[in-house]
């Protein structure tokens, strides 16, 4: 069975610029947007919070195998570089995402635990996965005065 997660809820500041809350966390909300010329580039794009989540639950998983491997490593730095492109209907799409991690070990000795993480973690990424394999996506779409059952 699935794992509910706690979701987020965009209402829109000014063109292009949302406010983000995060249900059931006691977190700020974040604000978004598109870059200029089309937004105010107040926030994170679209494309940007994409490499964000990918980038983050990809660090976040590969610590967690350290955690459980109890390697202590030196902080993980990294980078996320989506490139854009086209697909077959000249729609502009996210068409890969350039994931580089760094991560070192603070005693050599535990090298081989570091390089074992290393090998497994990325299949244990949710994000990332769901990425790759194409999650599904539910599209309500209704104006404010629509039934709900619409």
């Amino acid at each position: 069975m699935a794992e509910p997660e706690n979701g987020v809820r965009l209402v829109q500041q000014e063109n292009y610029r949302f406010q983000a809350t995060f249900e059931g966390a006691t977190i700020a909300p974040l604000v978004v947007d598109e870059p200029a010329p089309t937004g105010g580039g107040a926030g994170p794009s679209p494309v940007q919070s994409l490499a964000l989540a990918v980038g983050q639950c990809m660090s976040s998983t590969l610590h967690a195998c350290f955690v459980r491997s109890h390697v202590g490593v030196r902080p993980i730095t990294t980078s996320v570089r989506p490139i854009l492109g086209r697909n077959a209907r000249g729609r502009l799409r996210v068409t890969r995402l350039e994931v580089t991690i760094r991560a070192e070990p603070i005693d050599p000795a535990d090298e081989p635990k570091v390089k074992h993480c290393l090998e497994i973690f990325e299949d244990l990424c949710p994000v990332s996965g769901a990425v790759r394999e194409g999650a599904t996506i539910t599209l309500t779409a209704r104006t404010e005065g629509d039934p709900v059952g619409m």
